[in-house]
């Protein structure tokens, strides 16, 4: 090797010497751990007209509405029979559970969503009440809620097997703005 080759050799090595650690420093930028940035991102997806709609939850827990494109509106007793079954395909695919106690294929008597006053649904459950996480107890009450053609304009009464236990009148509340597309 010639004395010339080995000196560049040499200066270039010795550059890299030098300038690595400068480049492995990142221009000063010192590394961080994670930083909270708060929650995701919504978005608002308009449930279509005349779509009925049931409450799912997600896994992380919060209500999602999803519209069922199927069926243009569902009475009470529609929608808690269809709530019931569980979800449906569409919603399975999305990661969508239900908190509420399936009763698959069971048919409700028609007795079991009434009226006692106009401003309040009743609604019998072939099932203990007092079982119902708060997140079932929501999602029986705003899928409800969608129902009937009074909108938000009442409240509704969960009635379970167990006789003692009538939970209070309730309003659908924390349930999620973004339904299922």
């Amino acid at each position: 090797m010639s004395p010339t080759r080995t000196r560049t050799r040499a200066a270039a090595a010795a550059a890299a010497a030098l300038l690595g650690p400068l480049l492995l420093a990142g221009c000063g930028i010192k590394p961080t751990g994670p930083v909270d940035s708060g929650s995701a991102a919504t978005v608002d997806v308009p449930v279509p007209d005349g779509s009925a709609v049931l409450y799912f939850v997600s896994p992380e827990g919060h209500l999602v509405p999803s519209p069922q494109r199927d069926v243009p509106t569902l009475a009470p007793l529609q929608a808690l029979t269809r709530l019931l079954d569980g979800p449906g395909e569409r919603e399975l695919a999305a990661g969508l559970t239900t908190q509420v106690p399936s009763v698959h294929g069971r048919r409700l008597d028609t007795s079991v969503v009434t009226f006692p006053t106009r401003d309040v649904m009743r609604v019998q459950l072939p099932f203990a009440a007092a079982d119902l996480t708060p997140t079932a107890r929501r999602q029986l009450v705003c899928t409800l809620v969608t129902t009937g053609g009074r909108g938000d304009r009442f409240t509704v009464a969960l009635k379970g097997t167990d006789a003692a236990l009538d939970l209070e009148p309730a309003a659908c509340e924390g349930a999620a703005d973004r339904p299922l597309a």
